[in-house]
């Protein structure tokens, strides 16, 4: 734990002042704590009980009485309910917005958190298998900087079997999560069939992931410095000049793209994906001299000959077109993606057969001229006059989901119509996606 306890020092933390430290009841957390407390430090012990596990109510007074026993301020957050959509990306979001206020509170320059070697590698294995960003291949850093506070990692340095042999030569308490031993999450896969035998070749493979993590870091470094003064150089005043984009490598052309997108974007740069730098790639490389492509929330990026301006009209936030592979909640209810037997028969439910249409599938509002190929009618129907005939007031109008994929198709108008795609129960099928509408939900 030497290197953990260098850079714990290596802060220079005063002695007036607070650090948050993220902490469970886990190995991880229960050795970070150790380590914090031979350094005297001001300690805010910040938990989550997630209440997804009959363990947690438990740890959590475990949790309460080693802060009392040692003179630490304990502080709660119970998560109750969690929206809809992705769970363990809700729980990210409840969790740091807690520590933030937590930051704000006691004034405090630094969060840690337990986050050690082997998880190090795990990350970066699953991102290699799933995809990701160059930046995203690092992993995560010792330190990350933001604005109020820095994130700091000290445990990174170390395995899960070095944490545990200082656990028990310490004789520090812990509890052991279940979950981490289910192999149906491939976190878990990695952890248990991967990462021995990769520590077999090398004892010490994790400071290897560690110096590649580094060394990604660097180059990303170099490249965010180039974007922007190529961004300085060639936009201006919302204008790209497209012969000096023309000659940049496809590296710095992509890069370049994003980071435009991020400054009109800000917080809402999640509505942007791959499919979309992909739209502003394929307008710009046409062979047409004046054309435009609307981007989500009403953006137009309007080329004309040599130049592309972007342009943004904050007036209409309407517009949005998402990725379709979870659950989504939107401003009219909440779409579930791919869920188990469902007998319903009303048009808030369809079912598909996913070799008959393109993957992957986007929700969006309407645009002009959309037709549907509804189910049980020859031909296509234009979905305002669908909107019509169901007395759409024109916010409805703006905000109903439409389904469609890939190559276009729509699908399925949620909650009012199906497209011929729709299946019967008793033919071939193996997407089930379901609508339910906001006013037909009880929340607390």
């Amino acid at each position: 734990m030497k290197d953990a306890m260098n850079l714990i020092k290596n802060l220079n933390i005063n002695n007036q002042d607070y650090v948050i430290f993220a902490c469970s009841y886990g190995p991880d957390s229960m050795v970070l704590l150790d380590l914090l407390i031979k350094n005297n430090l001001n300690i805010i012990v910040a938990h989550v009980n997630h209440k997804l596990r009959k363990e947690s109510d438990q740890e959590e007074l475990l949790l309460k009485k080693y802060c009392e026993a040692n003179n630490l301020i304990f502080e709660l957050k119970t998560i109750k309910k969690y929206p809809m959509g992705n769970l363990e990306m809700n729980a990210r979001v409840i969790r740091y917005n807690f520590f933030a206020n937590l930051i704000k509170k006691y004034n405090a320059k630094y969060l840690l958190t337990a986050h050690h070697g082997d998880d190090l590698m795990e990350t970066i294995l699953m991102r290699l298998t799933r995809g990701s960003t160059f930046k995203g291949y690092a992993g995560f850093n010792i330190c990350t900087k933001y604005d109020d506070y820095t994130l700091v990692r000290p445990l990174i340095f170390n395995t899960k079997e070095d944490i545990i042999n200082y656990a028990r030569l310490n004789k520090i308490s812990y509890a052991l999560d279940s979950s981490n031993e289910e192999d149906k999450y491939l976190r878990n896969r990695f952890r248990h069939y991967i990462l021995p035998e990769l520590k077999k070749e090398n004892p010490k493979v994790h400071l290897k992931f560690l110096e590649f993590n580094q060394k990604i870091n660097k180059y990303e470094e170099y490249f965010n410095n180039e974007t922007i003064m190529i961004y300085n150089k060639i936009y201006l005043n919302n204008i790209l000049d497209l012969l000096e984009f023309n000659l940049l490598d496809e590296i710095f052309k992509k890069r370049l793209l994003q980071k435009i997108l991020l400054e009109i974007y800000d917080k809402d740069i999640i509505d942007i994906n791959n499919n979309h730098i992909e739209l502003i790639f394929k307008l710009i490389n046409s062979d047409k001299k004046n054309a435009y492509v609307i981007l989500p929330r009403n953006l137009k990026v309007n080329k004309n000959y040599n130049k592309l301006k972007f342009i943004f009209n904050a007036k209409n936030l309407l517009s949005y077109n998402y990725l379709f592979e979870d659950d989504l909640e939107l401003s009219s209810g909440y779409l579930y993606y791919n869920i188990k037997n469902n007998e319903e028969k009303s048009n808030f439910v369809i079912r598909l057969n996913s070799k008959e249409i393109k993957l992957p599938l986007y929700i969006r509002n309407r645009k002009n001229g959309d037709k549907i190929k509804v189910k049980n009618l020859n031909g296509t129907k234009k979905i305002s006059s669908i909107f019509i005939d169901n007395k759409l007031s024109m916010q409805e109008r703006n905000s109903q989901p439409i389904l469609e994929d890939s190559n276009g198709e729509i699908l399925w108008i949620p909650g009012i119509k199906k497209s011929i795609f729709d299946k019967q129960k008793n033919e071939i099928y193996d997407i089930i996606l379901k609508y339910k509408k906001k006013e037909n939900i009880n929340e607390e």
